[in-house]
């Protein structure tokens, strides 16, 4: 099977849309709405709220959505200049597409390249994606430094409550959440420096 990106932005929406009500704890494109601080516009019939994003899926195949609620729009905010993102994953490529760790980290930097802002996402690595941030508090301050980067290892590692299962076991999966945080907070400090 083939993946076909969204042609238009309302195939986009309904795209992100349907992986956030899946509400997969292993779901691809939440960590990385997450940690871009994305809100989602929740519509019903007692009119529309918007919501941050981890706030919709509450556990496994449940959401925070009333009867009668979808998700209408999902809403990033501006990016202040010298921002950057990532989002990894490690899969069992020879079994299945499916997260067996997912990392979403955005920061942003001042002129002088210390890092003022920073958000940290985790998913299957809990019972739904999660937000962490004593991973985001080792970065701010910092040059994202091999100090700040081996914090930030620690605290997604320690925000981690998987289970075992054919993908991996506990101790896999938060061996491997320290790894992609370190590897993601790189790659989103070299789009944030502009490289």
């Amino acid at each position: 099977m083939r993946f076909e990106a969204p042609t238009t932005v309302s195939a986009a929406v309904k795209l992100l849309a349907g992986n956030l009500c899946n509400a997969s704890p292993a779901a691809d494109s939440v960590p990385a709405l997450v940690a871009a601080g994305a809100s989602a516009v929740i519509a019903g019939l007692r009119g529309k709220r918007t919501v941050p994003v981890e706030t919709v899926a509450t556990g496994p195949g449940k959401t925070s959505l009333k009867k009668g609620e979808m998700v209408e729009a999902i809403l990033l905010p501006k990016r202040p200049p010298r921002s950057g993102d990532a989002y990894l994953r490690f899969i069992p490529r020879s079994e299945m597409d499916i997260a067996v760790v997912g990392v979403g980290v955005s920061m942003t930097l001042d002129a002088k390249g210390i890092c003022t802002a920073a958000r940290v996402a985790l998913g299957a690595v809990a019972e739904r994606v999660i937000l962490v941030p004593d991973a985001a508090k080792a970065l701010i301050g910092t040059t994202v430094d091999a100090d700040a980067l081996e914090r930030l290892a620690a605290a997604a590692s320690a925000a981690c409550r998987p289970i075992d299962d054919k993908r991996g076991t506990k101790e896999f999966r938060i061996k491997v959440a320290g790894v992609l945080a370190r590897r993601a907070a790189e790659t989103a400090l070299k789009r944030a420096r502009g490289m």
